[in-house]
């Protein structure tokens, strides 16, 4: 850590005489360890003591000039100077003062404190008191301004060997005027500890109780201190120290009240209820509303969902067809929808990928398909044992069956989609689903199988959505937008800081890889809500094919991508323009693998990138910095800059594609 400069007075006749010996100041941080709480960087208190001028000799002959170790920058001081007007702090008589009637007549060094019982603080009070007689030498006023009440201010007084003037700032308004760094990150560091023990050790201590009072925490939280050199004259400040916020932190003042945030939300929400879906062209509405989904009359196919009796007819009629070739020696056939790569296309009309209408035979009789067949026909029949039951059982049950004849679960899995396309119908009223894997929380309330969910009072974990999508009823909500979540870590941070009651919105996770139940449950409360959906995934390649299969779906689902695709999704972040706009840092971020570069190059040749313009340059971007990043990067710069800076800024930025 670099050593503390001294602060020599400037030798311009304006600053008055040269000091007869040095003033210590610091240039580097100094926490102070009191139940959580540090001494500030950047103020008066750190311990280093190393000779050397702060100031240049041109910027000391300019009076206004201002400039430190910390802040290498200039600031104007007049700007500086109207900033701090009105602001005014109490002396030890309660009397109260305004900040600058402290310079405006005299030659001063005003120092700000971190808070009035701080241990380092009190070590440099006694070595500013050691100054006090060659200041006053000087005719400069030594001053000390810290947060807390009078009655502090006095304790700090009496109980430390400085006998400037003291006074009290019980709201930290001279903190905020001078915009000085805050923050637990910014103040809390390991060289803390070992400062406390030395002091300790040279018999300081700390007063607990002057540091704890409730104007000290409730007020003022985490700010630092600085020191100001100033006078004769308000305007006339020749130098300020104090350190900078981070770029990330600087960002949190950029915040606008949330009900700004909210209005901008509420009008996002407003558009977006009128909107008309996506893919509801006439040819498109057409075909989604057709009464018989399979009529050979569609190019393409597209299930719906079907009741009991509708899928048991179907699978009834299927049956005596093959029963009826076997009879006329045609043999033993299935005729089954071909789920090829090629035969999986995306439709720019529709926005999404659908599967084309090609059908191949299963025979019985041929030993290529044979096996298949045996295995088509035993889940038929698996199926309609469920349906003619009610019940609802999950694909590893449908497995488990047979594990002989299946081998493997993919296999059975397969078969299963391969009998919705047949039929006809989605797969979920088939009856069979997949094991509980998404998550929801926030501002929504429905009812699972007639229980009645609040999903504000499921806690960090949230609700499970539910895999029979087909018991969800009676949903309401409050919420002005959806929250679509890559990650569970994330979805959990959301969670635990309520971020859904700051910003009404409903959050969901599919805990990575998007399940059915997930992208039909979504798509409910889009449908249903009319609510806009914002994307929150990584950094990668991976991240956007994730939010691909939300938005037009997954090959392997294409049958059913009508029921299963929101297209309209807003990619929120984290998007890899945001790794250098946010400057998030060098080491939280990731080299991009071979793999992931080929990933990204084939995306890029896909038709629903090429459609919008913004995900073809933040791919480019990707591939041409070569870099990736989770969402938990974010956390470098604290654990809940994601909910209070991160997201906040990017909703009143209106920062989506």
């Amino acid at each position: 850590m670099p050593a503390h400069p001294l602060l020599a007075m400037p030798h311009a006749a304006a600053a008055g005489p040269r000091l007869a010996a040095p003033l210590h100041t610091p240039a580097t941080t100094v926490p102070c360890l009191v139940r959580g709480a540090m001494c500030p960087r950047g103020s008066f208190l750190n311990q280093q003591q190393r000779p050397r001028r702060l100031l240049p000799a041109a910027a000391a002959a300019k009076p206004g000039a201002i400039g430190s170790a910390a802040e290498a920058a200039a600031a104007p001081a007049e700007g500086l100077a109207r900033s701090l007007q009105g602001v005014e702090v109490f002396d030890l008589s309660g009397k109260a003062v305004p900040v600058v009637d402290l310079w405006k007549d005299r030659k001063a060094v005003v120092a700000f404190a971190r808070h009035f019982g701080c241990v380092l603080c009190r070590k440099r009070a006694d070595l500013l008191a050691a100054k006090q007689d060659a200041m006053e030498a000087a005719g400069v006023s030594l001053v000390l301004i810290g947060p807390g009440t009078v009655e502090q201010a006095k304790a700090f007084s009496d109980q430390t060997k400085f006998k400037g003037e003291v006074y009290a700032d019980p709201n930290y308004s001279s903190y905020h005027a001078l915009e000085f760094a805050n923050g637990l990150f910014s103040t809390f560091t390991p060289s803390a500890g070992l400062k406390i023990i030395q002091l300790y050790r040279e018999g300081y201590r700390q007063d607990w109780e002057l540091s704890f009072e409730k104007n000290t925490r409730t007020k003022g939280g985490w700010y630092q201190g600085g020191l100001v050199v100033a006078g004769p004259g308000i305007n006339n400040i020749s130098y300020i120290h104090k350190v900078t916020a981070s770029y990330a932190e600087s960002l949190r003042s950029k915040l606008r009240p949330d009900a700004s945030i909210l209005a901008s939300l509420r009008a996002l929400a407003s558009a977006s209820s009128k909107s008309k879906p996506a893919g509801t062209s006439s040819a498109a509405a057409k075909a989604l509303t057709a009464d018989d989904p399979t009529s050979a009359n569609s190019s393409y196919i597209v299930v719906a969902d079907q009741d009991i009796t509708s899928v048991t007819s179907r699978i009834n009629r299927l049956v005596l067809s093959v029963a009826r070739s076997i009879l006329e020696g045609r043999g033993f056939s299935f005729s089954v929808p071909s789920r090829t790569s090629t035969n999986q296309v995306y439709l720019p009309e529709l926005d999404r990928i659908v599967l084309l209408r090609r059908e191949s035979a299963r025979p019985f009789a041929s030993v290529g398909t044979a096996r298949k067949a045996t295995v088509t026909a035993r889940v038929l029949s698996l199926v309609h044992a469920v349906l003619r039951r009610g019940i609802h059982v999950t694909k590893r049950d449908l497995f488990y069956t047979d594990v002989k004849l299946f081998g493997d679960q993919s296999q059975s899995d397969a078969v299963l989609d391969d009998v919705s396309c047949m039929l006809g119908c989605t797969r979920s009223s088939l009856h069979v689903v997949a094991s509980e894997k998404g998550v929801v929380v926030g501002r929504l309330i429905f009812a699972d199988d007639g229980d009645r969910i609040d999903c504000t009072r499921m806690g960090v974990g949230g609700k499970a959505i539910p895999p029979n999508i087909d018991r969800v009823s009676g949903i309401e909500s409050d919420a002005l937008f959806i929250l679509l979540v890559e990650k569970d870590a994330a979805f959990m941070r959301l969670a635990e800081d309520r971020f859904y009651n700051r910003f009404p919105c409903i959050i969901l996770t599919a805990k990575g890889q998007p399940d059915v139940a997930t992208r039909l449950f979504l798509r409910r409360l889009k449908v249903e809500l009319k609510l806009p959906v914002l994307a929150l995934v990584d950094s990668d390649p991976y991240g956007l094919k994730i939010l691909s299969v939300y938005m037009c779906g997954s090959k392997n689902m294409s049958y059913d991508s009508a029921n299963l695709t929101t297209p309209d999704i807003k990619w929120l972040g984290v998007r890899p323009s945001d790794l250098d706009k946010y400057r998030v840092p060098e080491q939280c971020r990731l080299p991009m693998t071979d793999h992931d570069m080929k990933v990204g190059k084939e995306m890029l040749e896909e038709d629903f990138v090429k459609q919008n313009e913004g995900w073809v340059k933040e791919l480019e971007t990707m591939l041409r910095t070569k870099q990736k990043a989770e969402i938990q990067a974010l956390s470098s710069f604290g654990f809940q800059y994601l909910t209070e800076v991160y997201l906040p800024l990017k909703l009143q930025q209106e920062d989506w594609i």
